[in-house]
Parts: structure tokens; sequence; C-alpha cells
């Protein structure tokens, strides 16, 4: 699921495919593994996660455990 914010960032990569290529990649495993990844506030609040995509791509998210989705809130593309 993809917020407001990440829903903008998300339609200016389909512009880039190697970059929405790469995040398409990456969030098909974090259907597996969503916290297999860097913590954003460790000792908080857990479920906010960071992971890399692609080379030059970062992606910031929520993982919700009862409802069984990833909310994506922040995608950074520098390619």
């Amino acid at each position: 699921m993809l917020i407001a914010r990440a829903q903008d960032q998300f339609t200016g990569l389909i512009d880039h495919p190697d970059a929405y290529e790469a995040l398409m990649e990456r969030i098909l495993r974090l259907i597996d593994a969503p916290w297999d990844v860097w913590p954003v506030y460790p000792d908080e609040q857990p479920e906010y996660r960071e992971t890399q995509f692609g080379e030059h791509g970062l992606l910031s998210f929520r993982v919700d455990d009862n409802a069984e989705l990833l909310i994506i809130f922040n995608i950074l593309w520098t390619g």
C-alpha cells in the first residue's frame, strides 16, 4: 500500500525502467521478509523500516503485522 507522497514518487519512477524494476523486485522480497531490513526507530517504533533498492534507491515503510500490510511512505531514487 502506498500513501499519497509515495504514490507520487512511485509514479515518477515509471519512466525509469531500471529504478522501477529494482523497486518492484525489492517489494516482492519484502513480502516474505519485511523485518529483515534496517529499523528507522529501533527502540521506539520497530515497525518503521528502511531498505535499499537498486544502487540508488531508498524505500521507507511501516510493517502492519495484524493487517499483513507494508505501508510505503517514502521512495527516494537518486539515480
